[in-house]
Order: C-alpha cells, then sequence, then structure tokens
C-alpha cells in the first residue's frame, strides 16, 4: 500500500478515510489508488522555492518530508544529508559541491540560507533521490517514482 507522508497529508485525511470506505465498498482498490493519487495533487513547500541564479531552491526539511526522505542537518559542519530508498544526497550550505550515491558532483548553485531557511538546488536533490522530474506547464513539476507521483507547485521561472 502506498502511504503519503508530509503536512499536506493532514489535509486529505479526512477525505481520503471517508472515500476510501465508499471506494472499497464500490470500487475496489484501483478506485482508492486513484483517490489516493489525487491527494497528492497540488503540494506546496512552505516556505516557498525561489529562483536563484536559474535554478528553483527550496527548503530543504519540506522538500525530503514531501518525498518521505529522511533529512540530517549538522549545525557545526553546515552539512545537509537526503537519503531515500538507498540513494543519498550529502550538501554543505555556501558550497556547490556535493555527493549523489557517494559520487562527487558539482551542484548548479550552493545551498544557501534565507530568513533563517535552508535553501537547497530541488532538481540535483530530487534527481539524485531518485525521482524523475517532469515539468507540468511553468508553475509545476510532477515528481514520480515507481510508485508515487507528486505535482508540486513551484513559481514560475522569471525571464
Amino acid at each position: 500500500m502506498v502511504l503519503y507522508y508530509g503536512r499536506w497529508y493532514d489535509a486529505f485525511r479526512r477525505h481520503v478515510d471517508m472515500r476510501t470506505r465508499q471506494l472499497l465498498s464500490v470500487g475496489g482498490a484501483a478506485a482508492l489508488a486513484l483517490v489516493l493519487a489525487t491527494a497528492a495533487y497540488g503540494a506546496t513547500l512552505e516556505p516557498p522555492p525561489v529562483w536563484t541564479d536559474g535554478n528553483l531552491i527550496g527548503p530543504a526539511r519540506p522538500a525530503a518530508e514531501l518525498v518521505k526522505a529522511t533529512f540530517a542537518y549538522d549545525a557545526d559542519a553546515r552539512k545537509l544529508k537526503f537519503t531515500r530508498e538507498g540513494k543519498s544526497v550529502e550538501m554543505t550550505v555556501g558550497s556547490k559541491s556535493a555527493k549523489i550515491n557517494g559520487q562527487a558532483v558539482t551542484l548548479p548553485v550552493a545551498p544557501q540560507v534565507l530568513n533563517g531557511t535552508t535553501y537547497v538546488p530541488l532538481k540535483s536533490m530530487f534527481i539524485g533521490l531518485g525521482l524523475e522530474i517532469k515539468p507540468n506547464g511553468t508553475t509545476a513539476w510532477i515528481l514520480c517514482t515507481g510508485k508515487l507521483c507528486i505535482r508540486l507547485e513551484v513559481p514560475p521561472k522569471p525571464e
């Protein structure tokens, strides 16, 4: 069974629980899967992502929660680590150097702290954790794994 985690889940939990009972009696598991997938649409990150140097950066912890990744932050070393299904992404605030699954890579933009929140390059993080990213118009990304697709609202890219 696919489980959805994150802040937005609470907003849909009651709706999904009610619809689950109705759908299992009439539509079976396929209808239930549709309701759960629909509940994931319209996910947002708080605080919202921002564009910097042509790259979308977003809040580290909410982004990790959205895709069910674990997140660790070492404040002294300013290092961030994301782990999901055997894949890992390690970044350092202020540095474009990172490790994705143990391999050294250069990020398009360094993680940074904005208004007390650590922001990371979202595309690098999501791809490093094994997600596929598909643009959905100019204001959304579809993030997919083998079991889960989430429509993430993003701000339009500045010209």
